[in-house]
């Protein structure tokens, strides 16, 4: 089956290569020699996956567009301050091939026209204008995802027919914004400028600028994350030279265009569209290219100042834990505990991305409901990306409620967001893992009514056996001391034995298809574990796995029966107290599902 951005996109192929409109760029010769009716269109998203119709395999070569990745290039060898100093980031309204410079600074006026792009070119780093062409052809490989190479005929069509680049030069060089060999700095301009690529190349190239200077295909970083934003930023105001005002008012993305045909635009976080069509409007821009991206930005709501949703919705759902509980299973005399005692917990529940509007939105709910709360949980087991000042919010939030006298507890964010979070909050892999915490709190605050005397005396499973009764199955477990981490149960085995925690706590885990696995019940001194044997012998659904040190009693399954026969009635006691377990788990899951669903 087709995907319905593909069919969108081969829709609007055909549509838009019905333009006629514009002309083949001629003043540099060779590149009078592109067919007219090369088109194509590709859009790649920052997932690294491409949409792609028309002639993408076709071969051009850069031309302006590598302004803009040569910029980045410039601001890693040197940084903002330095590359400020030789050319500014104002558009000139001026066409791309203006000789014009900023009167007051003598700077030209931003590095997406040609006297801004040769000083940037220059700035490049390198001992020998050979170095610096390596260095330029291995930051465009890392953009593309591929090596690079030149079209010597183009070059050559460009140093040849390049008096009015020459003039600029050295113009340039009299201000003191150009240092070293005219020729030998156009000449590594016009080079650069001759790099061959395909519309699937710019594609990915706007998609690494859209990926925070990361290539989605390959994985490799092509400019640091710090610099993308200028360079986006200079894109938007400058990139379609005199064009620029009405693209952002009609399209709005960052783009970049060149005179062999090429648009690039990126809509960043999500995605980067590539167009190649040769014909070239007044100004210099593709007219199919243009018109592509303007039907893009309509048709699928991309204007970045026209957004579709507002910063409402972070909070999936929020719950007190008075009926939510972890996933360790309780004794009774726990549960009543629990329930006299409360946990007064909120849980918070994210989606979305963390940027300075939905956590403001989530900062304030957390504020709003603090009403007989000691702890309350964050869940980010949602969330995607989170920003710097998001976190920053978040430290605050931390903070602040620490000097409350509660409790933070952070669950399911990725480690660099947990680590990134200045206040002593508390971290855990799951929501389920920080309720436990809670509970055990709440417990902890509660002193202990369990009764003393014999060994199993306060196994809810056993509960209603004589003294004798008891005894009798005593006589038949055989202790066992376990360590943190050690295996109780294996999936697969067979379901012969129950064991009663006496002393720790275990749990059950689910074995997960990528070699994972997840807690999905925990049991700790009064509960048994392994008592579906009793209803039915067949083979272990999870493992049962120790989480600390402690001490089990196993009691074979086959004894229950020997035990029945010496005391009749024994059997029919154990099972009434595992239907009353089961219903009590029931009852606690509706009560859950209930309370999350409201």
């Amino acid at each position: 089956m087709s995907s319905p951005v593909l069919s969108y996109l081969e829709r609007l192929y055909a549509e838009c290569k019905e333009l006629r409109g514009g002309q083949v760029a001629t003043y540099i010769p060779q590149l009078g020699e592109a067919n007219p009716d090369w088109f194509a269109i590709c859009i790649v998203t920052v997932g690294g996956y491409a949409y792609e119709v028309g002639d993408v395999e076709q071969q051009v070569t850069i031309q302006s567009i590598s302004k803009a990745l040569t910029y980045g290039l410039a601001l890693e060898d040197h940084g903002v301050e330095t590359v400020s100093q030789h050319v500014g980031v104002e558009p000139t309204g001026d066409p791309f091939n203006s000789i014009t410079v900023d009167e007051v600074s003598n700077r030209p006026f931003n590095p997406m026209v040609n006297a801004g792009a040769i000083v940037t070119t220059s700035l490049v780093r390198g001992a020998t204008a050979a170095d610096k062409l390596d260095r330029l052809l291995d930051a465009f490989g890392r953009f593309v995802g591929h090596d690079v190479e030149v079209d010597e005929d183009v070059f050559r069509s460009e140093r040849e027919s390049g008096d009015r680049n020459r003039a600029i030069a050295y113009l340039m060089r009299n201000f003191g914004m150009l240092d070293g060999d005219v020729d030998e700095m156009l000449d590594l301009y016009f080079r650069q400028c001759s790099f061959l690529v395909t519309c699937r190349d710019l594609a990915v190239a706007a998609a690494t600028l859209a990926n925070r200077g990361r290539n989605p295909v390959t994985g490799e970083r092509a400019l640091a994350s710090g610099y993308v934003g200028n360079v986006l930023s200079v894109m938007q105001t400058c990139g379609m030279y005199d064009f620029a005002g009405e693209w952002t008012y009609t399209v709005g993305l960052p783009a970049k265009s060149g005179v062999s045909g090429g648009v690039i635009a990126v809509l960043p976080g999500q995605l980067g569209i590539g167009v190649l069509s040769p014909p070239l409007d007044a100004r210099g821009n593709s007219v199919r290219g243009i018109e592509v991206c303007r039907r893009l930005a309509d048709d699928f709501a991309l204007h970045p100042h026209r957004p579709a949703s507002v910063a409402t919705g972070v909070v999936r759902r929020r719950y007190r834990a008075g009926t939510v509980r972890s996933a360790r299973a309780r004794s009774v005399t726990e549960e009543a505990a629990l329930a006299a005692a409360g946990t007064h917990v909120i849980v918070h529940e994210l989606q979305g991305d963390l940027f300075f509007a939905t956590t403001e939105v989530l900062v304030r709910e957390v504020l709003d409901d603090l009403d007989d709360v000691k702890h309350v949980i964050i869940d980010g087991r949602r969330v995607g990306r989170v920003d710097a000042p998001a976190r920053q919010l978040l430290s605050a939030l931390g903070e602040s409620l620490l000097g409350s006298g509660r409790a933070v507890l952070f669950a399911g964010f990725d480690a660099d967001v947990s680590e990134s979070i200045t206040a002593p909050v508390l971290v855990f892999d799951n929501t389920d893992s920080a309720l436990e915490w809670c509970e055990q709190r709440a417990l902890a605050s509660v002193p202990r009514t369990l009764r003393s005397g014999p060994l199993l005396r306060d196994q809810q499973l056993l509960q209603g056996l004589t003294e004798e009764e008891l005894d009798a199955v005593v006589a038949h477990v055989e202790l066992r001391e376990v360590v943190g981490g050690e295996l109780v149960f294996r999936e697969g085995e067979p379901a012969d034995t129950v064991c009663f925690v006496v002393e720790g706590s275990v749990s059950v885990r689910l074995a997960l298809p990528d070699r994972r696995s997840v807690r999905v019940a925990g049991f700790g001194v009064g509960m048994a574990v392994g008592d579906f044997g009793l209803v039915e012998q067949s083979r272990r659904s999870a493992d049962v796995v120790a989480d600390e040190a402690g001490i089990l009693a196993s009691f074979p399954i086959v004894e229950l029966i020997e035990l029945d026969r010496a005391h009749p009635g024994l059997a029919a006691k154990v099972y009434a107290n595992l239907a009353r377990l089961l219903a009590q788990r029931l009852r606690n899951a509706n009560e859950q599902i209930r309370s999350l669903d409201s």
